[in-house]
């Protein structure tokens, strides 16, 4: 799909229609010709639609490679995070009676799934710990090697690199929002004039209005104001 929802789609395809109708159609150029909606003009409305279609298609595809931002750091967190843990669980084993080491490697505060707050932990405690050869050699009594404390910061690199590009992506995102949102306004407001124009210069022929796509009131309707409750 070329949109994220139906209802932009329709909004460009309608209004393009109504443009090019204008510009195309003799009587109802000639007519709001009158009220100096050019050819140029249109033009010029029809630039805005394409630079619209242009701006919401690259928010799209932003808002897209967010998604799969979040989800290739998850990925990563998936990954890392069991083996952490899992380094974790034999430090505090065998520094359950140094509560200076605990503090160093900040194992004396409860563990964080807030990912920022899980970075730190994670990278400060293996980046101390690799302070601390002794700990290292206690640990690899139970097989936690060198290596593999090096494989798990590894690991929480890769989480931090990812959410680097998740924060990168969200920021992208935001602001090819933001500039879709600002043409969307600009474009509207210029449409604003353009229906006005039509019409006030269509007015003896209402037929013309729906070949624009320009609802019109039947003549003796009159809009029904709901009863309070």
């Amino acid at each position: 799909m070329l949109y994220k929802t139906n209802r932009f789609a329709d909004f460009f395809q309608n209004s393009r229609k109504a443009l090019v109708n204008a510009r195309d159609d003799k009587n109802i150029y000639s007519l709001i010709l009158e009220y100096n909606m050019t050819a140029e003009r249109i033009e010029e409305g029809l630039t805005k639609i394409d630079n619209l279609v242009t701006a919401d298609r690259n928010k799209t595809e932003l808002h897209g490679l967010q998604l799969l931002a979040r989800e290739e750091m998850k990925r990563v967190f998936a990954e890392a995070n069991p083996l952490y843990m899992e380094h974790v669980a034999f430090t505090k084993l065998h520094c359950r009676e140094e509560s200076a080491e605990l503090a160093k490697l900040l194992l004396n505060e409860p563990r964080t799934r807030v990912i920022n707050g899980w970075i730190r932990q994670a990278d400060t405690f293996y980046s101390n710990l690799f302070h601390n050869p002794g700990l290292i050699e206690r640990l690899a009594v139970n097989a936690v090697t060198v290596e593999k404390l090096q494989a798990g910061h590894e690991k929480v690199m890769r989480v931090s690199q990812a959410r680097v590009k998740y924060t990168e992506a969200i920021g992208m995102a935001q602001v090819a929002t933001d500039q879709r949102n600002r043409l969307l306004a600009e474009f509207k407001y210029w449409m604003r004039e353009f229906i006005y124009v039509c019409k006030a210069a269509l007015k003896n022929q209402p037929q013309l209005l729906e070949v624009l796509g320009i609802q019109v009131l039947s003549n003796g309707y009159r809009r029904q104001i709901p009863e309070r409750q």
